[in-house]
């Protein structure tokens, strides 16, 4: 039991992780909502307050990659458990992960789009905040830059929602299919203890 035990372990763990991301998320999209008001209301941001808002986007973009990450090796621990153990169930748990991180790259794609930010230029930290950074020397960059980033707060805050379900749901899964075996092992050692106290009294 200690192969599942450690991989059981790992999950927990990655439960732990996606959920404080949620709450991260969720902290910079309402930051960022708050820039994005505030421009709507008063017709400007000042540059003094702009690399605030570079902070926050950064914050989102760095979150990006550590829930990809910790859905990534979610997937990965769950489907190793599946094939070790020939476990169904979990292996459609690891797949369901995996389309889920596909389709949350989509989205990602989808609403930079919209916001007339190059989804192209952003797939890796260093080279979206370059990009950002340049969109920051026009009002109308900066605003459109706050509102991908607030798009794509509010769309991540409701998928790590459902990653974490996904994943809670895959380790009740896999700690009900551990206890199973522990207590067929359990019991199949009594049974064998109590063959043998009753082939010694015959004998």
């Amino acid at each position: 039991m200690t192969g599942m035990a450690s991989e059981w372990t790992q999950l927990a763990n990655n439960v732990e992780l996606i959920a404080l991301y949620g709450e991260q998320v969720a902290a910079v999209q309402q930051a960022i909502q708050q820039y994005q008001n505030m421009v709507l209301h008063t017709q400007g941001l000042s540059q003094q307050m702009w690399p605030s808002v570079l902070v926050q986007m950064g914050d989102l973009i760095d979150t990006i990659g550590a829930v990809d990450s910790a859905a990534n090796a979610s997937a990965n621990a769950i489907q190793d458990f599946a094939q070790q153990y020939r476990h169904i169930e979990s292996l459609t748990s690891a797949q369901a992960i995996q389309r889920w991180r596909t389709g949350l790259q989509n989205q990602i794609a989808q609403s930079l789009r919209t916001s007339g930010v190059n989804a192209a230029r952003m797939r890796d930290s260093q080279s979206a905040l370059a990009q950002i950074q340049a969109a920051s020397q026009t009002a109308q960059g900066r605003m459109q830059v706050m509102q991908a980033g607030n798009q794509i707060a509010g769309l991540l805050v409701n998928e790590i929602q459902s990653l974490h379900t996904t994943v809670v749901a895959a380790e009740q899964v896999q700690s009900n299919y551990i206890a199973t075996k522990v207590r067929q092992e359990e019991e199949a050692d009594r049974a064998f203890r109590e063959f043998m106290r009753d082939t010694g009294r015959r004998f």
